[in-house]
């Protein structure tokens, strides 16, 4: 089962977004990028000498999706995102 993991990870099309205190959120892809994005522009220290070595936030958001699921943004308060695929029902009529 390990062998296929990495493909069911590249078959996510969505993203749960777990902060602490609030509800579950699925973002795109994109969502999920734009939400790190803001959230090391509010945070500088979040941005770590790894992270520091990409140029622009765009980069760095990557980064974190690629390599990372979670970041404290406080000692204590993690912010976590996993990769999930989300699809439609399909309604069967009797």
């Amino acid at each position: 089962m390990l062998d296929s993991e990495p493909e069911l990870l590249r078959a996510a099309n969505h993203y749960v977004l777990l902060i602490p205190g609030l509800p579950e959120q699925f973002l795109s892809p994109e969502e999920l990028q734009e939400f790190l994005m803001r959230l090391l522009q509010e945070h500088p220290h979040l941005v770590d000498a790894d992270l520091a070595r990409y140029p622009t936030p765009q980069a760095q958001a990557q980064r974190l999706i690629d390599t990372a699921c979670e970041l404290e943004v406080y000692p204590g308060e993690t912010v976590q995102w996993h990769p999930v695929r989300l699809s439609k029902r399909s309604s069967t009529q009797s």
